[in-house]
């Protein structure tokens, strides 16, 4: 299946990108490592209700392996190549944002 359409169902805003974000990072520097989603819920400071849709979701993608409680991910290259193209593709988004951001301010001030 892969990584787009595992996040297809999940709300696309920036909080949530940066929560899938926080926890695909997580996850690709512990390859093999059972986590749990409490777990993974505090290492990334998000609510573990959040944190445990996203996991469901990656793991019914095949991007993780998981039994609903804890999950793992188990390096392959061709999910590698998705976790990496978005990423990237997240971090330029916010890095485009907090540029415009503090293009705006400079032409209009902090108020």
């Amino acid at each position: 299946m892969g990584l787009d359409r595992a996040l297809r169902g999940l709300v696309d805003d920036r909080a949530t990108e940066h929560t899938v974000r926080e926890v695909l990072q997580l996850m690709s520097l512990h390859p093999g490592e059972w986590l749990p989603a409490g777990e993974v819920a505090r290492r990334v400071e998000q609510p573990e209700a959040k944190v445990t849709v996203i996991l469901s979701r990656l793991a019914d993608g095949f991007v993780l392996s998981g039994d609903g409680t804890r999950f793992r991910y188990d390096r392959d290259p061709v999910v590698d190549l998705d976790i990496r193209r978005f990423l990237t593709k997240s971090e330029v988004h916010t890095r485009l944002a907090q540029d415009n951001l503090a293009r705006f301010r400079d032409r209009y001030g902090a108020r």
